[in-house]
């Protein structure tokens, strides 16, 4: 049951990590270049230093001009209780979405 619990707790974090990121993705890509943005592209924008690794686990990006994909791979055992928690958030111009694969 406490391993259950923790699962479900580190998730619900990892979502709101997942949410925080997106929405500074988003915030990045409508922002023109002479303010730091990215002129409607996400091409450049990168995870910040102090939120590629949180003690729920570590962040990787995978950028194109109209989407960004973030990986997460967390420190809890996944659904499979064999290997760590893994969670993809895609980011577009429409919005957020979260994928959990594990």
């Amino acid at each position: 049951m406490f391993t259950a619990n923790a699962q479900s707790s580190n998730r619900d974090i990892i979502v709101l990590e997942l949410n925080n990121l997106g929405t500074l993705a988003i915030q990045y890509y409508r922002k023109s270049p002479p303010y730091g943005g990215g002129g409607l592209s996400f091409k450049s924008w990168t995870i910040p230093d102090e939120l590629d690794s949180t003690s729920n686990g570590i962040y990787s990006l995978n950028c194109t001009d109209f989407n960004e994909k973030i990986t997460f791979l967390g420190r809890e055992l996944g659904n499979n209780e064999s290997a760590p928690i893994e969670m993809i958030v895609e980011v577009t111009s429409a919005g957020i979405s979260i994928t959990i694969d594990n």
